[in-house]
């Protein structure tokens, strides 16, 4: 493939929870199909490399695969820090470093690794894209170090985003642009802040399947028999509503209805009615009940247990924002039950691939999963067109456009707001 397009350096800076890392092969791959090239760095490069030779395009030579630990400080870096620290104590001058809070990931390491990878490039970068931008703080004050260059131009995705563009790197002069999941909040920063770049992305899935029948999916059709088979999956915290999940359980008939949970649990962010409902479980776990507390990381084994279920549970707490379980849902052609308001709640019913029903409402839950499975409506046309509004074509235009815009405006030089 001759290369025609700039180069993009996407930085992936987690691995191994959720589904960033599929969503992180997915845009390297989409790139390198629409004739960019593509420096990636990711902290499980070999997770990467296997996830884009499913796709045929590990050996692309567009493609770049980034070295991402950066070199320790030489000696005498570390040595002339620590006389400058002894220095300033001696004169009385505060030092200007502060403990990092561990929830969130660390801008200076942000900023540092992409200085350094850039020089890794065989390529001369034009953007780089990180996919993650939620768990980094957000003062002005956490994001100065990135004045001290406006060379490393960057944009990134935002799945939370906050209600009025407060985080402290909208000022900065090298930020070009924010992806978002909800077409509204896209069209809100634009107005916000014209001088930047913003673009709403479909939440689009990966929908492979394995080759063979797994163990775990024929494990799960031997207990369940010809019950129906009812799904949670994912990153199971205090949004999943475990209470709700597992009240739902315990009213349905075990003879008739089997309930798959998968994921990796998070149970410091669960609410007490949650764990109070849990800790039930954990003593006396039903037998229509299956759950694996991992994360799977071979999201195709994900998608086949999805694909053998009949329905499935997306009724979160408190949940505003988008989720890919409305894309497997159509993928599959299972019938999804969201949360009613919010974002998924209006697309399910603008589609009509599910039903809601009030987040709280177990009684509700119950008559709507009843509907949903045992008076199954035609579907088919609904599913489609999810697909085609959320699928690869409509990600790979307004991707591919954002970061051409980017790039086009990188060279801005309003000045920003004093931090």
């Amino acid at each position: 493939m001759k290369r025609s397009l700039p180069t993009i350096l996407i930085y992936n800076p987690i691995s191994g929870h959720g589904h960033l890392d599929s969503w992180n092969a997915l845009f390297v791959s989409i790139l390198l199909e629409a004739g960019w090239s593509v420096c990636a760095a990711t902290p499980n490069a070999p997770d990467l490399i296997a996830r884009l030779r499913k796709k045929g395009l590990a050996e692309s030579p567009n493609l770049q695969v980034l070295n991402w630990e950066v070199p320790r400080r030489t000696l005498a870096a570390r040595i002339g820090n620590r006389l400058l620290r002894v220095l300033k104590s001696l004169y009385g001058q505060a030092t200007t470093e502060h403990q990092h809070d561990p929830r969130f990931l660390r801008v200076d390491e942000f900023f540092n690794r992409l200085r350094y990878l850039r020089r890794q490039c065989k390529w001369k970068v034009a953007m780089t894209l990180n996919m993650y931008m939620d768990m980094y703080p957000t003062s002005r004050d956490d994001w100065k170090v990135f004045l001290k260059s406006n060379e490393l131009p960057w944009s990134g995705i935002r799945f939370v985003p906050t209600p009025g563009a407060e985080e402290g790197y909208y000022q900065l002069p090298s930020l070009a642009g924010m992806c978002f999941l909800d077409q509204r909040v896209s069209d809100a920063y634009q107005n916000f802040l014209p001088h930047k770049n913003f673009e709403y992305l479909p939440d689009i899935t990966d929908n492979t399947l394995p080759i063979e029948q797994t163990q775990l999916l024929s494990e799960i059709r031997g207990k369940a028999g010809t019950r129906k088979i009812v799904f949670l999956g994912g990153t199971l915290g205090g949004t999943k509503n475990l209470s709700c999940w597992y009240q739902l359980i315990a009213r349905m008939d075990a003879t008739r209805w089997y309930f798959v949970q998968i994921g990796e649990l998070f149970e410091d962010t669960l609410s007490d009615e949650d764990l109070y409902e849990l800790n039930k479980i954990r003593a006396r776990c039903p037998e229509n009940l299956f759950i694996k507390q991992m994360y799977l990381p071979d999201e195709s084994q994900f998608n086949e247990i999805i694909n053998g279920c009949d329905a499935i549970f997306a009724v979160y707490r408190n949940f505003s924002i988008s989720s890919n379980m409305l894309g497997k849902a159509a993928a599959f052609g299972k019938p999804i039950l969201v949360a009613h308001g919010q974002l998924m709640g209006e697309r399910v019913l603008q589609y009509g691939i599910g039903t809601t029903v009030v987040e709280n409402d177990v009684s509700g839950m119950e008559i709507a999963l009843k509907s949903l499975v045992g008076s199954p409506q035609p579907r088919h046309d609904s599913f489609e067109a999810y697909r085609r509004d959320f699928g690869v074509i409509e990600l790979s235009t307004r991707l591919c456009h954002f970061l051409a815009a980017c790039i086009e405006r990188k060279s801005d030089k309003n000045r920003p707001l004093p931090l």
